[in-house]
């Protein structure tokens, strides 16, 4: 053993001379070679084991899968940081870092030396979409839909999604399970860099196109997509399609991804379904729950009808009982004249006696002509007092003042009636308006097969029971 020591002592000074460092200088001598070898890099990774020292310094450690690379920075940099800070540096945040490589001799480790620091991958998106949220609220662009209501009764609904896959399948059969509609799909793609200048010419296209013309403008429109990634739903995160939807004159339901996932879109529509089955029950109301709606609407205002007409003719009973009867009022006016009648011999007699003891006493004061004259004028007024030509006149006010109500009473019951008659025939002809046979007679057809609506041609085979109707007529194949 001490014979091979010594041979392998002499070789090594036999051969290159090579130069020994002590621990130190060997240290500092490598920290030189980082510091030159990496000035200034950018180091992207996930954030761990955060931490901050009693002097406000930053200790991290940034992670790639098995590779870990040690971070500080500096308590100044991070107060000349500040809220940009406190934002983006977070345990489990994807962050890029701007910094200079070097080494801690005291452990022979490597770090880098933080100067700044930026959101990385996702993160970094999700830093853009939320400055662009923000700006778009400044500007009031969310609330552009708001004034809008989604239409009762859509005739025609515009789909901008992807024409194949379960999207459009589960929307064309809700719709016809709910309520039928006339449905337009606008073919776009929903996830790449396509995806949002197709999305909004599709939006912009559907309002473009003219009312009652060749293509129908629909009423309504769906801009749906299936779940997905982050990254695969970004496109429904572009300002051009957010604001396309939010200019839209026709109103919009958005329906992209699962319920939890959201997008500026959502907060541009006038709607935001969780899913796009959601987004077919949010279009149209079900047909046989609107029916049944109109007839109990038709059974309460005939009933309400009823109601007030009953009450109006008790109404007219009980003012008529409290209305004195006539022959009882002429009855008592009678008796008041028979006996005034009776009454007035003994008082013509009583007053002509008192006017003579007068005559006797003043007869040679007064002149005869003036006494008869006075007399005379008495009499007359007294005669007129006892006229029944008043009583009769008032009776008569009060016999036309009661007609004249019952008549306006009359008149008011029509009318009400009319009014909820023509009510209940206007909702009679929405409903008749929206069936699918007002649509064939706009040129369309409808095709079944084994008395199935068919929706695609996938499937559809002429020679098996097939049959085409139109609006005058159907063709059964094979025939």
């Amino acid at each position: 053993m001490q014979n091979w020591t010594n041979n392998q002592t002499s070789n090594m000074a036999d051969g290159l001379k090579v130069h020994e460092y002590t621990v130190s200088e060997i240290s500092r001598e490598i920290n030189r070679t980082m510091e030159r070898g990496f000035p200034m890099v950018r180091v992207k990774g996930e954030v761990s084991d955060l931490s901050r020292s009693p002097r406000g310094h930053l200790y991290f450690t940034l992670k790639e899968h098995n590779h870990a690379l040690s971070a500080i920075m500096w308590s100044s940099t991070a107060k000349r940081l500040g809220n940009k800070l406190g934002n983006i540096l977070k345990e489990g945040s994807e962050i890029s870092v701007l910094g200079k490589v070097t080494t801690f001799s005291g452990t022979s480790r490597y770090q880098i030396i933080v100067n700044d620091l930026d959101f990385a991958g996702e993160g970094a998106i999700l830093a853009k979409i939320e400055e662009l949220r923000n700006r778009l609220i400044q500007e009031g662009v969310f609330t552009w839909q708001n004034e809008k209501e989604l239409p009762l009764f859509p005739r025609t609904i515009g789909v901008v999604t992807s024409p194949t896959g379960s999207v459009i399948r589960d929307i064309l059969h809700r719709l016809n399970a709910r309520f039928p509609r006339q449905v337009i799909v606008w073919p776009v793609a929903v996830q790449g860099d396509n995806c949002p200048p197709e999305v909004v010419r599709a939006v912009e296209g559907f309002n473009a196109l003219v009312p009652n013309g060749e293509i129908p403008r629909p009423d309504l429109i769906i801009v749906a997509r299936g779940g997905g990634s982050f990254s695969d739903l970004v496109g429904f995160n572009d300002e051009n399609v957010v604001r396309a939807v939010a200019l839209s004159e026709i109103p919009v339901i958005s329906a992209v991804g699962h319920e939890t996932d959201h997008t500026l879109i959502d907060l541009a529509a006038n709607k935001r379904a969780p899913t796009p089955t959601a987004a077919a029950e949010f279009a149209v109301r079900v047909r046989a729950e609107l029916e049944e709606g109109i007839k109990n609407l038709e059974n309460r205002i005939s009933e309400g009808t009823r109601i007030a007409f009953q009450n109006k003719r008790q109404r007219i009973s009980d003012v008529s009982k409290r209305l004195p009867i006539k022959e009882n009022l002429f009855q008592f006016r009678d008796q008041q004249l028979d006996g005034l009648y009776l009454r007035l011999p003994r008082a013509l007699r009583s007053n002509i006696q008192h006017k003579a003891t007068n005559l006797s006493e003043c007869g040679a004061r007064l002149a005869v002509p003036r006494v008869l004259f006075e007399s005379k004028y008495k009499f007359q007024a007294l005669d007129k007092g006892l006229s029944s030509t008043d009583l009769n006149s008032r009776v008569t006010s009060s016999e036309e003042r009661l007609e004249a109500t019952g008549i306006m009473m009359d008149k008011y019951i029509k009318a009400y009636m009319k009014s909820k008659k023509l009510g209940v025939k206007s909702l009679k002809r929405i409903i008749e308006g929206v069936g699918y046979k007002n649509t064939l007679k706009r040129g369309f057809a409808v095709v079944r097969q084994n008395n199935m609506a068919i929706t695609s041609k996938e499937g559809f085979q002429i020679e098996k029971d097939a049959e085409i109707e139109w609006s005058d007529g159907k063709v059964k194949f094979p025939s």
